[in-house]
């Protein structure tokens, strides 16, 4: 499963993560999202062992769901997380240690955060998840994160991992596909309604609104 792709910089692949390549998406994914990481972690960015937590978590959950943009150099440029069970993160989360080695790294000031950011992350995550369970909204498949550097960008890479995220559920034959973007991130929208997803609906955290997307997968008979 590898992609590759002329970039302005050179060949970039779209591949596989591997484990040893988490804390480079923790990085991209910071440097992505400076403005909500830092709301999030009461104004500041966290130390790199909190990121890097969420996606070990979210990586060995369903290692095969997980793609990078990689130049020939080797250097991660993009990903994409397109888990197709998204009940297995959290019944490993709660059921495989992760939640309890959070919070002992949290206690200890390995994270470099207060109360107050888990406040926050905790009740964004029970609007997320209060707007999931929903019959109309409910898909296990989901674009989960993606994010591309900003060397990269402008080149189609984006692209190119959404494409790959959308082969892989129909590998494992997803039938209905979700994604949550800010209503006013302009080029993510039209990225997604290419690839035909359409407008469901919102949900709300503390930083405002998401506009929920769904993609209905093709279904091949025998």
């Amino acid at each position: 499963m590898i992609m590759k792709e002329q970039a302005a910089n050179g060949e970039i692949h779209i591949e596989r993560a591997k484990d040893d390549d988490i804390s480079s998406i923790a990085a991209l994914f910071t440097a992505s999202f400076d403005e909500s990481v830092r709301h999030h972690c009461g104004g500041k960015l966290p130390k790199p062992q909190a990121m890097q937590d969420v996606f070990a978590l979210v990586y060995q959950a369903e290692p095969q769901a997980a793609l990078v943009a990689r130049t020939l150099s080797g250097k991660v440029v993009g990903y994409c997380f397109a888990p197709t069970q998204l009940s297995k993160l959290w019944f490993r989360a709660l059921y495989r240690g992760h939640l309890l080695l959070w919070a002992w790294r949290w206690l200890t000031g390995q994270y470099g955060f207060g109360l107050h950011p888990v406040k926050v992350i905790v009740m964004n995550k029970i609007a997320f998840l209060s707007s999931a369970v929903t019959s109309v909204k409910r898909a296990n498949a989901r674009i989960l994160s993606i994010a591309v550097a900003q060397e990269a960008r402008g080149q189609g890479v984006a692209g190119k991992l959404l494409d790959k995220s959308i082969e892989y559920f129909s590998e494992m034959k997803a039938a209905l596909v979700r994604l949550e973007v800010r209503p006013n991130n302009f080029a993510a929208l039209s990225l997604y309604k290419k690839k035909n997803f359409t407008p469901a609906g919102y949900t709300e955290d503390s930083q405002g609104k998401w506009l929920i997307m769904l993609k209905e997968m093709e279904r091949h008979h025998v």
